[in-house]
């Protein structure tokens, strides 16, 4: 074969497997193959970390923590699938909170992650200086294992990243109308318009409340709804944490009169192996429709208002939860997700948040009110 011909025959080979996904597809399945590569870079300095720590004399004069496997970055392929479940931590809301505007797209993860590449750069330039060095190097092994540990907490949070931008750029192209929408009103909500947050409140509407929803007026001067919920979920400590943590957020008093919520989990078998990959929406269509489900196996832990709650395995705030228990509850988001279309780059993702008084506009600052529970009143009277 000719060279001319050669360069042909490679070219028309190039031409024909020309990728032609979608950018925020292609752009991400990049970003996420730089970010393999720096687990696994990770994942040898923290085992020759580890090697180090344990061949240090019992003599050295600080006490040096043990890296356990636990403390190595996570498996790719443990990241999500059915049946791997989230931990349930506290997070106290912040004080006096801002208006919050935060975005993500794949060059912001990007540049998030070459930043930690250079970061654990340093970190093994360390590692040489301290093997290189003399004497006791207690104290330069604990400064060594603080910078492991930052660099592990760095790695979780793009890890998070990675998997917001995966689900929600899917929801934005598969649903850009709605989106569009939702574009315009962020707009508005950055505007100086007075009254913004509560005109807002208004476009969003009453709740979506769904007709398992049942009211319990059997106790004087207490409004109880009781909420029938399947789950496919056997751990029971978890369920008993989730359960206590939804129902303790759940709840207000005015006038006299106390709010409350009672969850009634239904259990079903399990449908899948632990990890297995599944289409949420569609396992979720298949439980009972008179009454919610909580189930696992998401990328993003999210709800689908009026039906279901998808977990996925990042570790999940009780106020987080309780927030996608407002959308079981026929709730909508009160804070507004619009987008930037970045071409070959994928989608800008945009949150604002203005209403922090609303658990269901801030989880991580707002509260359940009164005027929550009159709202699922006002709907579910006329019907029980």
């Amino acid at each position: 074969m000719s060279p001319g011909v050669s360069f042909i025959f490679l070219l028309t080979l190039w031409v024909g497997q020309t990728d032609d996904r979608p950018p925020y597809i292609r752009e991400g399945d990049r970003v996420e193959q730089d970010f393999q590569a720096y687990r696994e870079r990770l994942n040898t300095f923290f085992t020759t970390l580890r090697n180090m720590i344990d061949q240090q004399p019992s003599s050295t004069t600080v006490t040096l923590p043990r890296l356990q496997p636990q403390d190595a970055p996570p498996a790719a392929t443990a990241r999500f699938g059915y049946a791997v479940l989230p931990r349930i931590v506290d997070a106290p809301p912040p004080a006096n909170p801002p208006v919050s505007v935060f975005s993500y797209s794949w060059p912001i993860t990007a540049g998030y992650l070459a930043g930690e590449n250079i970061r654990l750069d340093q970190a093994e330039a360390e590692y040489r200086n301290v093997v290189n060095a003399s004497g006791d190097k207690g104290a330069l092994i604990s400064r060594l294992i603080l910078d492991y540990r930052n660099l592990l907490t760095n790695q979780r949070t793009i890890d998070q990243y990675i998997q917001y931008n995966q689900f929600w750029q899917r929801a934005i192209a598969q649903d850009r109308p709605r989106f569009d929408q939702l574009t315009k009103v962020y707009e508005l909500m950055k505007s100086d318009e007075p009254n913004m947050a509560q005109a807002i409140r208004e476009v969003l509407g009453k709740p979506d409340v769904p007709v398992f929803v049942q009211i319990d007026r059997s106790k004087p001067d207490v409004v109880l709804l009781r909420v029938p919920v399947y789950t496919d979920i056997d751990d029971e400590e978890f369920l008993g944490k989730a359960e206590a943590g939804i129902e303790e957020l759940w709840q207000a008093q005015e006038d006299g009169t106390a709010y409350r919520l009672d969850i009634e989990f239904r259990h079903v078998p399990a449908v899948a192996e632990r990890g297995a990959r599944i289409d949420v929406r569609a396992h979720a269509a298949q439980f009972a429709e008179d009454g919610a489900v909580l189930t696992s196996g998401a990328q993003t832990t999210h709800s689908l208002v009026g039906r279901y709650i998808a977990l996925a395995p990042g570790d999940l705030s009780a106020r987080t939860l309780a927030h996608e228990f407002g959308h079981i509850l026929g709730f909508r988001d009160g804070y507004i997700r619009g987008y930037r279309d970045l071409g070959e780059r994928g989608f800008e993702i945009l949150e604002l948040t203005s209403v922090f008084d609303d658990l269901m506009s801030a989880p991580r600052e707002g509260r359940v009110q009164a005027a929550h529970f009159k709202l699922i009143l006002e709907i579910l009277a006329p019907r029980q």
